[in-house]
């Protein structure tokens, strides 16, 4: 297994998404080095992260490099050292016979609501028809904190992300409902 360099983020990186990030040591990565993104959370690290590739590198004030990072797919992490990542990948043949219909109707009655609270969201939003992508793009929807995203991508199969990210939505749509029945508008 090769060790592969580690990126800190604020929010998940989610696969099929892109992400800037900045690197606050000068290092030695350049544009089309595959990366690991973890999740920069206090006391703990995430047993999975995506892996992805530098699309672009930026340089900034003081030497400090801004990275644009393509995300490609979820990885388990093995081991962690002090020079990156051993992974191990997440979705391997995993194409499972999932219905995707509950999740597209959370999500979009979700972005209904986003959208009537001036948050602003598409309810004709469409899914693609594979499970694993799909669970990958209902996780970037998400506009919950980036722990709880992190749950999602670490729920494990496509349909535990699946079935994670609809309950996420029924509660936020939920949650959102209150919030403008009662006129917090």
């Amino acid at each position: 297994m090769a060790v592969i360099p580690v990126l800190r983020a604020r929010r998940p990186l989610v696969p099929g998404t892109r992400m800037a990030i900045r690197r606050t040591e000068p290092g030695s990565l350049a544009v089309g080095d595959t990366v690991v993104v973890l999740l920069e959370i206090a006391d703990a690290d995430p047993r999975v992260g995506t892996l992805g590739r530098i699309d672009a590198r930026h340089e900034v004030f003081g030497g400090h490099a801004m990275l644009d990072v393509a995300g490609q797919s979820l990885v388990r992490v093995a081991d962690l050292g002090d020079d990156g990542a051993e992974v191990t990948p997440v979705d391997v043949d995993e194409r499972p016979d999932v219905d995707l219909e509950p999740t597209l109707a959370a999500l979009r009655r979700y972005m209904a609501v986003r959208s009537e609270a001036g948050e602003g969201g598409d309810v004709h939003i469409e899914l693609s028809r594979d499970p694993v992508t799909a669970s990958h793009e209902v996780a970037s929807h998400l506009s919950v904190s980036g722990p709880e995203v992190q749950d999602v991508l670490e729920a494990g199969t496509a349909s535990k992300r699946l079935t994670t990210a609809t309950r996420i939505l029924e509660r936020e749509t939920r949650l959102l409902e209150a919030i403008l029945g009662s006129g917090g508008r």
